[in-house]
């Protein structure tokens, strides 16, 4: 028995922001036919097919679905009290809420930064579970590195189970079993961080023949790695040994943007991250050491993402978000990236088509264009006018992924004529 076509849907007369950067396009219309986008433009360039579902849209606008390139979803907490005292299948339905939870906040699309494994992938592509598309990233653990949770008491805490690789034979070893799982990309930490016990994001992790070793395994099998990268000397070791994605970037001087430039190096600053550390870190449980190491990199924040932005460095959105409250406020990253300079249409580059090329699913999704996955939210208000509308979900009226809508407030229109067509 031959398959029924779908039923076209034409979203019309919003303003279309497309995620490429041009100009808006006033009393547009987005044809989308199953998971797909059929046709995008202006309306009086398109013929609106004529069995088409109408969804009248005018006042509002209708933009790609957000990408976040830098979560972790399983994270809830990093109050070591409360994570020894939670079930690992409540975890799991922790995960299941959050995932949800951001979807709905309008995020379509997800680079897992370490946490989740391939499962939960299959877990939404399968339609088990509620969430936006997965790109998930396998951590590298060295010893006294920032994912070495080990602790002046002699005790150690294996994040995520990650066994300790040192050496380029055992980071080869650990790189090949990451890929065999099936991750996306391989992440690695080449500097410490803030919230780990026993190094600092001055800290230089890794040396520059376990990183190329690493780089090697990932691209020699299509994949790519990703450093956490705070402290400068780290920052320019990730870049020279040909790291794909540069998180955090918090300590750039004119050297490491320049040589960002030369590879290509993208930058996921998370400004939301740093700034919710300085705001929330003592009552989410973070020991003085911890919140030491906040006020060293936090100053610097700002302060690098403009130098890489003035330079043209390519940065796109990732919140680094590991509290469970603030799981959902993704968009504010755009809000942050506005109040350090960026325009809102940059800020929605850098959600939209940047970040889709950081996590590698250009060719799906990241731009509204005809042969892209259906993956958009319509708007009520203009981003363009005030970058904060994107992070109140009441102002997101619909966030479509794959063509299916997740969320909905819009009335369902009726069959009606449009411009001498009967619709």
């Amino acid at each position: 028995m031959q398959a029924q076509p779908q039923q076209f849907i034409a979203l019309v007369g919003g303003t279309l922001i497309d995620g490429t950067g041009n100009d808006p396009i006033n009393d547009a219309v987005i044809i989308i036919q199953g998971s797909t986008i059929h046709h995008v433009g202006a309306r009086n360039a398109i013929d609106i097919p004529a069995d088409a579902r109408i969804i009248d849209v005018a006042g509002k606008t209708v933009m790609p679905g957000m990408i976040e390139c830098h979560a972790h979803l399983s994270t809830v907490t990093v109050d070591i009290k409360k994570r020894l005292h939670t079930y690992p299948t409540v975890k799991i339905f922790q995960t299941a809420q959050v995932m949800k939870r951001v979807l709905h906040a309008g995020f379509t699309t997800v680079r897992d930064a370490g946490g989740l494994d391939v499962g939960f992938r299959h877990a939404v592509e399968m339609g088990l579970v509620e969430g936006p598309r997965l790109v998930v990233a396998g951590p590298l653990r060295q010893t006294g590195g920032h994912f070495d949770k080990y602790y002046p008491f002699g005790v150690e805490i294996s994040i995520w189970g990650l066994p300790r690789s040192d050496g380029v034979p055992a980071v080869q070893q650990s790189s090949r079993e990451i890929l065999r799982q099936g991750f996306d990309f391989i992440k690695v930490c080449t500097t410490g961080g803030i919230v780990s016990p026993t190094d600092h994001p001055e800290y230089t992790e890794w040396t520059m023949e376990e990183l190329n070793a690493i780089v090697y395994e990932a691209s020699a099998r299509g994949k790519a790695v990703m450093a956490h990268a705070q402290g400068t000397q780290g920052i320019k070791n990730a870049i020279r040994a040909g790291i794909y994605s540069v998180e955090h970037g918090s300590m750039l001087d004119e050297e490491a943007v320049q040589m960002m430039l030369a590879k290509g190096t993208y930058l996921v600053p998370t400004l939301f991250a740093f700034q919710y550390l300085v705001d929330h870190g003592e009552e989410m449980g973070l020991s003085p050491v911890e919140l030491s190491k906040i006020a060293v990199v936090s100053h610097h924040c700002a302060t690098s993402f403009q130098m890489a932005a003035r330079a043209g460095v390519k940065i796109a959105t990732g919140s680094d978000i590991i509290d469970g409250t603030a799981h959902g406020r993704n968009a504010e990253e755009l809000v942050l990236m506005v109040q350090c300079g960026f325009t809102p249409m940059q800020a929605i580059v850098a959600a939209t088509r940047i970040a889709a090329e950081v996590c590698r699913v250009d060719d799906k999704v990241g731009i509204l264009r005809a042969g892209k996955l259906a993956d958009l939210l319509v708007v009520d208000g203009n981003p363009l006018d005030n970058i904060a509308i994107l992070a109140d979900s009441s102002r997101l009226l619909m966030v479509m992924k794959d063509g299916k809508p997740y969320v909905n407030k819009l009335m369902k229109s009726s069959t009606r004529k449009i411009k001498g067509h009967i619709e």
